[in-house]
């Protein structure tokens, strides 16, 4: 991307960029609440070239303005992604945006050749779902299941989809095959998997090559996300009185980041006793509350992080 900018400097010497202020509106899928709208509302605005941000978290959309000549859609997109969320380029939205958002031709050519061969992947029905937000996988339930995997000299990788309901492994080759393995392993964790086969399969490789899924390295992504849920979802049943939504949505980002450490830490690096969880929880929260609404704060999560009746999971 550096050497990118340099490129377009060099060029803005002799052919000065004709740049242009446009809008494009995104779907985004993963979103269970106002503050993650927030969240993705801050990302946004943190790349260079994007003027304003509006955010709908009932429509689940998310009108972006920026200098065309200065930020791409497609790098909006990477950017709401490493959220945890998916984003699409709405529907009718000018073709000068939407040719943005494109690959070229040749990338499309490379994207495939890099895709490896349907007879080298095996996929499983996992249940590594997370408990506290529906759709979504549980990365600290999928991380040393994926590292396990990846120590095996038979893988050449393996990931989860989003909603961490799939596994896919990639063996280096067809001959080294080991589904049995693999089950084994998950009741080694007191899980079970199962090898999908047939149309179950067919639907899953399709999935494979389109969407994104998550290795070892980038699980963590699926924790981050599951900690802004939690965090929301706690200051949703607080109902804090007297305080703005901007401070409502620094308040949960907060929050959301003493919990997304304590999921994404091996189990030797942090310390897992409740007392010191609500010790760095106050201490955050105490940034943007007073005792009355700090109080209040405590009584919501004396209720859990789970999803109580009515809540929106």
């Amino acid at each position: 991307m550096k050497k990118l900018g340099i490129l377009f400097v060099a060029l803005g010497v002799a052919f000065p960029i004709q740049a242009a202020t446009k809008t494009v509106t995104f779907e985004v899928n993963g979103w269970t609440c106002g503050s993650c709208a927030g969240a993705t509302r801050i990302a946004l605005k943190k790349l260079d070239g994007i003027s304003d941000v509006k955010t709908d978290s009932e429509k689940k959309e998310a009108l972006v303005t920026y200098d065309d000549s200065r930020v791409t859609t497609d790098q909006m997109m990477k950017a709401i992604a490493g959220l945890g969320y998916r984003a699409s380029v709405k529907g009718g939205t000018a073709a000068a945006v939407a040719a943005h958002s494109h690959p070229s031709r040749a990338d499309s050519v490379a994207a495939r050749e890099a895709r490896p061969s349907a007879e080298l992947v095996s996929f499983f029905e996992v249940p590594l779902e997370c408990g506290a937000a529906e759709g979504l996988g549980c990365g600290s339930a999928a991380k040393p299941i994926l590292k396990d995997l990846g120590a095996d000299a038979r893988v050449a990788e393996a990931r989860i989809n989003h909603p961490g309901t799939v596994l896919a492994v990639v063996w280096k080759s067809p001959a080294v095959h080991a589904d049995g393995t693999v089950e084994g392993l998950f009741e080694k964790h007191h899980l079970a998997a199962a090898t999908l086969r047939g149309s179950d399969r067919a639907k899953a490789l399709r999935d494979f090559e389109a969407e994104r899924w998550y290795s070892a390295a980038d699980v963590d992504r699926l924790s981050e996300h599951e900690a802004r849920v939690i965090a929301a979802r706690l200051v949703n049943r607080a109902r804090i009185p007297n305080l703005s939504t901007t401070r409502l949505t620094a308040l949960t980002e907060d929050l959301a980041l003493v919990f997304a450490r304590h999921l994404t830490l091996a189990d030797e690096e942090c310390d897992p006793r409740r007392e010191v969880i609500e010790r760095e929880l106050t201490k955050a929260a105490s940034r943007h509350l007073n005792p009355q609404q700090l109080a209040e704060l405590r009584k919501a999560g004396k209720q859990g992080i789970q999803a109580l009746t009515g809540e929106e999971k």
